[in-house]
């Protein structure tokens, strides 16, 4: 079994799930990057997988799928941006060769984004990062994305790894604190995030328990974060309302 990484463009991540000899990208946005992560590991991968449809996540993949014979797998939702071979609406799991993952619908980001669980880690693209959510100004529903974090990522196993399509964790630190500035996971976190910069590394990831102590948008009810939505939106009465409001004070 192999799970890697590899960082393109600034700070999205290209995945590689391996198990035997069948191999899969997740989000190959770069396709020289998504090579060259497959080429490090001597595997040649028959699948790929998308969380969303966005360029910086699907870029490479018709390049991919020509060179590799691939077939890409993504929610049909998503088409306008690129038509999978196989649309993931409606599956709870999927099985590749030996490779067998879950599927968690998870509009707002876009309507078709998706969380994929394979072997206790959450491919969560841009739907959960670190510390923060994926914004919803490039075709997303700031509701439904709320119904997705209330709704399918809830009761979610907090043991899972959350590994996201970005690493935003700096930027979305200073919002976190900003709310919490005493929140002992987020400052645990911010040591961690400065000292493996400070060593030229990757951040190392996070649970989703973890994410549940420090990210303010699984924290809506936490003090400090509820008075914030409070001076955000007042009239805020639904979890959903204030999931919302919290979305909108970040854009801001």
């Amino acid at each position: 079994m192999i799970f890697d990484r590899r960082r393109y463009h600034q700070d999205n991540y290209v995945y590689l799930l391996v198990e035997g000899t069948d191999a899969a990208l997740v989000d190959p946005g770069d396709p020289a990057a998504a090579r060259s992560l497959a080429g490090a590991h001597g595997v040649r991968p028959r699948w790929i997988l998308h969380t969303h449809g966005h360029a910086d996540h699907s870029g490479g993949s018709a390049e991919l799928r020509a060179a590799l014979g691939a077939q890409v797998l993504g929610h049909g939702a998503d088409a306008r941006w690129f038509p999978p071979d196989v649309d993931l609406q409606g599956r709870t799991e999927v099985a590749l060769g030996s490779l067998r993952l879950r599927v968690h619908e998870a509009p707002g980001h876009t309507p078709g984004s998706v969380l994929l669980e394979w072997r206790g880690r959450l491919l969560t693209g841009d739907t959960l990062f670190s510390l923060g959510c994926g914004n919803c100004r490039h075709g997303g529903d700031p509701a439904r994305l709320a119904e997705s974090f209330l709704g399918t990522i809830a009761p979610l196993d907090g043991a899972l790894e959350v590994h996201p399509g970005h690493d935003y964790a700096a930027r979305n630190l200073t919002f976190a604190l900003l709310l919490e500035p005493e929140n002992p996971a987020a400052l645990r976190r911010r040591a961690g995030v400065d000292a493996a910069r400070a060593a030229g590394a990757e951040a190392p990831s996070t649970t989703l328990a973890e994410e549940r102590a420090m990210n303010p948008f699984l924290r809506i009810e936490a003090p400090g974060v509820a008075a914030a939505i409070a001076r955000e939106a007042p009239a805020a009465r639904t979890p959903a309302e204030r999931f919302v409001a919290l979305r909108r004070l970040r854009d801001r």
